[in-house]
């Protein structure tokens, strides 16, 4: 089609539309808008990001509130290996008969946690004796224990 003018000259109303979506500041207006777009939404993503940490950080710290200072330690005896969650606080002693019960053990009052090859001490707290997270200790018999 031919380009119609009017009779002062000028293009039709549709003509110039045409040529101000193509060109000029609203074009550029456009991409900028684009690209804040864009941005905000990466900042959006990171928000979440950080959200969700924050709000994992939060769970950990009401799950230490309610059970503090808990960890886990293994005990090996005749081979088998259990598991058990204790507190620094607690004594060895607490331990020792509480792997005691769990593997059943004859003669209980012969038997004694080692670390490291070392025997702990019954009176001394966990913490006291050394005893960390993930530890194994032994449970076998020990010295003497009693008087005469």
């Amino acid at each position: 089609m031919h380009d119609v003018e009017r009779g002062d000259g000028s293009k039709p109303e549709s003509d110039r539309l045409d040529n101000q979506h193509t060109e000029g500041p609203p074009v550029e207006h456009l991409h900028r808008a684009e690209r804040n777009l864009e941005q905000a939404l990466e900042k959006s993503r990171e928000a979440a990001n950080d959200v969700a940490k924050a709000e994992a950080e939060v769970e950990k710290a009401i799950e230490e509130m309610e059970h503090p200072h808990k960890f886990t330690v293994k005990v090996l005896y005749n081979g088998v290996v259990k598991t058990f969650e204790v507190r620094p606080e607690e004594t060895v002693k607490h331990l020792l008969d509480e792997a005691i019960r769990a593997f059943g053990a004859a003669n209980p009052h012969t038997l004694s946690l080692y670390k490291g090859g070392a025997e702990l001490a019954d009176g001394l707290t966990l913490k006291q004796a050394g005893v960390e997270p993930n530890d194994q200790l032994l449970l076998r018999p020990g010295a003497v224990k009693g008087g005469s």
